[in-house]
């Protein structure tokens, strides 16, 4: 057994992060489902605009998290959780303000892209904080925890953004405004520091690179991720420009599947784990986990109805539940002690590309398949399938590395 099950011995500010990220959720989940729909309801932007958009913004998120995930290495975690979330408010009220009042895209587009730069900030320091505060085997249960509060939020999140989109689109961004002071009033409040950087111990940009360039498990890992990202990222912005703009389902449908989505994960992600801890491999299961990703897109090429999108939904989460707690568990496992956050950086910086090629190319050869979707989605998941393939065929060289490592690590008591 590489990682145990075990959430009783858990330090309480995994549980802490685990509660704000519920309430970061709620407030923001909205937002990320429904902002396609700004751009191209409200602004009348075109598919081909704001598939580019969406990528300049997943390079935006990318490049800062690099950058985040070099600075909570050197400064802790504390700071960049606390005080990096506060512009956020401000960023998600002027949101409001140019989606009530739609006459300065460019305002929109800024406030837009403030929140991602903000958003992004944060993610290596929380991810880090559970890998300070857990002994390798016990990883994938705290990255688990994370994500099932994570998901609570984004099933009653989007259900209650959908609810408000038939009000008004703005009011989706004035809940995630209040829900960031919510997060901010928490961490300041409850959360302790899970690292303390000695000076000597700090790594330059230099020994980061010559680190990870000599790490083949490692570059090969990017390479794959950068595939995973492309394909996974059709779940998002295209399902819902497919499900609202093509398709002319109502807001409130496109809120039941991302529930439905939320409450799945809480209700699946502990048997899951489970699973996983009791034989195989995290990289066996990333890769039943894409495969399950390429049944859902295989669906998606059905007769278009809420209840084919429902079923998506419903294979998609199960290969989210595999998939998902992995990949931190995996990158803060190989990376040195002292670059856990750069590690989380570097990897999500390169993978990057495959979002944002994915938004693009995504959204552009949706356009072109318009008439014939189910093309689209046939493509989506052949291409997935050999993604899964790799995964499954890293599954040894995982082994290997991880005999490698011993649990010499001890992490920093609350």
């Amino acid at each position: 057994m590489e990682y145990a099950y075990n959430f009783k011995g858990l330090d309480r500010r995994i549980w802490i992060l685990s509660i704000t990220r519920f309430v970061r959720a709620f407030g923001r989940g909205s937002t990320f489902v429904f902002l396609p729909l700004v751009f191209i309801s409200v602004y009348d932007l075109s598919f081909i605009v704001t598939g580019l958009l969406l990528g300049f913004a997943t390079v935006l998120m990318s490049v800062t998290q690099y950058f985040s995930g070099r600075w909570t290495d050197r400064i802790g975690r504390r700071k960049i959780l606390v005080y990096s979330q506060i512009p956020g408010i401000a960023a998600y009220i002027t949101l409001y303000y140019s989606v009530a009042f739609p006459h300065f895209l460019v305002l929109a587009i800024a406030a837009w892209y403030s929140t991602i730069l903000i958003n992004s900030v944060q993610y290596p320091a929380v991810q880090a904080a559970v890998a300070d505060v857990t002994v390798p085997k016990d990883r994938l249960s705290g990255f688990a925890m994370l994500r099932v509060m994570a998901n609570l939020g984004i099933a009653l999140g989007p259900l209650t953004g959908a609810y408000l989109a038939g009000i008004g689109l703005q009011y989706i961004f004035l809940i995630a405004a209040f829900a960031t002071a919510a997060e901010v009033i928490m961490l300041f409040f409850l959360m302790r520091e899970t690292y303390f950087p000695l000076i000597s111990n700090r790594a330059t940009g230099r020994e980061l690179a010559k680190s990870y360039r000599s790490d083949r498990f490692f570059l090969i890992f990017i390479v794959v991720g950068i595939l995973l990202a492309f394909f996974t990222r059709q779940r998002g912005s295209s399902l819902t420009v497919y499900a609202i703009v093509l398709q002319g389902l109502p807001f409130l449908d496109l809120g039941y599947v991302w529930a439905l989505n939320g409450f799945l994960v809480v209700a699946l992600q502990i048997p899951v784990l489970r699973i996983m801890t009791r034989f195989g491999n995290p990289m066996l299961w990333r890769g039943v986990g894409v495969l399950f990703y390429a049944a859902s897109f295989f669906v998606l090429a059905m007769e278009p109805t809420l209840e084919i999108l429902l079923i998506s939904m419903v294979v998609s989460t199960v290969g989210e539940d595999f998939l998902s707690p992995t990949t931190q568990a995996i990158v803060t496992t190989i990376a040195p002690e002292n670059l856990r956050g750069s590690y989380i950086g570097v990897y999500n910086l390169f993978t990057s590309t495959g979002s944002f090629s994915g938004a693009i190319i995504g959204l552009w050869l949706l356009y072109i398949l318009r008439s014939v979707t189910s093309s689209y989605w046939v493509y989506i998941g052949v291409g997935s399938i050999a993604v899964a393939a790799a995964y499954i065929m890293m599954t040894r060289i995982f082994t290997k590395r991880f005999s490698a490592i011993k649990e010499r690590e001890i992490p920093i008591v609350s």
